[in-house]
């Protein structure tokens, strides 16, 4: 008589989409939880008859994908929500960077923050980048929540604070995350033209000592790449070429204004870059060449920017706009394949970084984080192809199930264990500080 295999979680009945290197679909598919890993995924008929589990969740007509990975934001910037609308990049940055030196503090970016994991968590994101002030409050509501955050010191020219002490606060704040469980320490720049070259190097340095993912904002638009020309001769990728920050541990945000020869550049060095479609369309900073990056073998991801630009944080949203606008925008519909989207979503955000071995897909042993959608529904009927319904037929609201570290965090569309109520209130109450 054989033993009972006993597991937390068994999901039967649903469609799975792995995203593992063979990019199987098990359709009647079964995905077993124990702990925080994945202990097996199955076709029906090969669930094994001892096996026993703790929960039950019978997945017929639904999508199972692994957890959605947000490779660019600023968190807390659902405070500015609709609030800078209607203006080019550098015009919304001085109006932005005016309210945050004189209305931002510990309180407000902690509730913007615990916001904006909300909002994510209910979009099927289970990790997520964060880029901006008071970073530590953003950390600890991350680790409150349970959710996966990539998130460090920002080093940047902005602002009043010194460079020696700026830096020794980036060592305070990796050592204390060494103590965290779900935040996964990075060292980031705000941009190649809010530092200067002394800041770079350090941060190369500091990249090197700790082995960490260093991220920046680079060649977001036209007057950027001009401003960065002037002051030092060189565009920002070369510029960052220069300070020996291209390379496979690199990560660059937005990547719109680039020539063929930076698009090589970055192909060779093996600098990954995250895409944020919607917001450098709402901005006016135009359309990245993502179809021509992928085409060197640039490891491509996505992220939402900020919701004070986008104006929120939806990977799904962002995927589609990313696939139509390369098919579109090129007149040459076999670009962007559905394959290549969904791992934009998923592992490419896990490659860069360097956290696939476990997040990006569903495999036996990696971290138990995964999305179920309900697809019984008028708008993904019928289901020739899964992955084109999620892409292109699918939203926010078909996210049913969500779990992160094999903890369910919402289960039928309902948080499990978050007051997303009085979090609201609380921002409405901070947001009528910005007049």
């Amino acid at each position: 008589m054989k033993e009972n295999i006993n597991v937390d979680v068994l999901i039967k009945g649903g469609t799975i989409l792995t995203v593992d290197q063979k990019h199987r679909v098990i359709q009647d598919g079964a995905i077993t939880i124990t702990g925080d890993s994945i202990s097996g995924i199955y076709s029906s008929d090969e669930i094994p008859q001892e096996l026993e589990a703790g929960i039950v969740i019978q997945a017929d007509g639904k999508v199972i994908l692994p957890g959605l990975i947000n490779a660019h934001s600023h968190l807390a910037m659902t405070l500015f929500r609709g609030f800078v609308e209607d203006l080019v990049l550098q015009q919304w940055l001085e109006r932005v960077w005016k309210y945050e030196f004189s209305v931002l503090d510990d309180k407000a970016v902690r509730a913007g923050s615990k916001l904006a994991l909300v909002e994510m968590i209910k979009n099927g994101i289970t990790c997520a980048h964060d880029m901006y002030w008071h970073f530590e409050q953003t950390m600890e509501a991350a680790e409150e929540f349970g959710f996966r955050l990539l998130s460090g010191p920002p080093i940047t020219g902005l602002g009043d604070q010194a460079f020696d002490e700026m830096f020794a606060q980036a060592r305070k704040t990796l050592a204390w995350l060494d103590s965290l469980e779900f935040v996964y320490p990075i060292i980031q720049a705000h941009s190649t033209y809010t530092t200067t070259p002394k800041m770079m190097h350090t941060v190369r340095e500091f990249k090197e000592e700790y082995g960490i993912t260093f991220t920046t904002h680079a060649s977001e638009n036209q007057a950027e790449v001009e401003t960065v020309l002037e002051q030092y001769q060189q565009t920002p990728i070369h510029l960052l070429a220069s300070y020996d920050l291209l390379d496979e541990s690199t990560l660059l945000a937005h990547c719109v204004i680039l020539d063929d020869e930076e698009i090589e550049l970055l192909a060779e060095t093996g600098t990954h870059v995250v895409h944020c479609p919607e917001s450098n369309l709402k901005i006016g900073s135009g359309i990245a060449p993502i179809a021509a990056m992928l085409e060197k073998g640039i490891n491509v991801c996505i992220g939402t920017d900020g919701a004070a630009s986008n104006n929120d944080l939806d990977i799904l949203g962002e995927l589609r706009t990313a696939a139509l606008l390369q098919k579109g925008s090129n007149r040459n519909p076999e670009l962007l394949t559905t394959k290549q989207a969904l791992e934009m979503g998923t592992i490419n955000g896990a490659k860069a970084y360097r956290l696939e071995k476990d997040l990006g897909s569903l495999e036996k042993g990696k971290k138990a984080d995964l999305v179920i959608m309900n697809f019984d529904k008028p708008h993904l009927t019928p289901v020739h192809n899964p992955a084109a319904n999620l892409i292109y037929s699918s939203g926010k609201s078909d996210v049913e199930t969500v779990f992160i570290n094999g903890k369910l965090q919402l289960e039928n569309g309902h948080l499990t264990a978050i007051d997303e109520e009085q979090i609201m209130a609380e921002v409405r109450s901070i947001s009528e500080k910005f007049v």
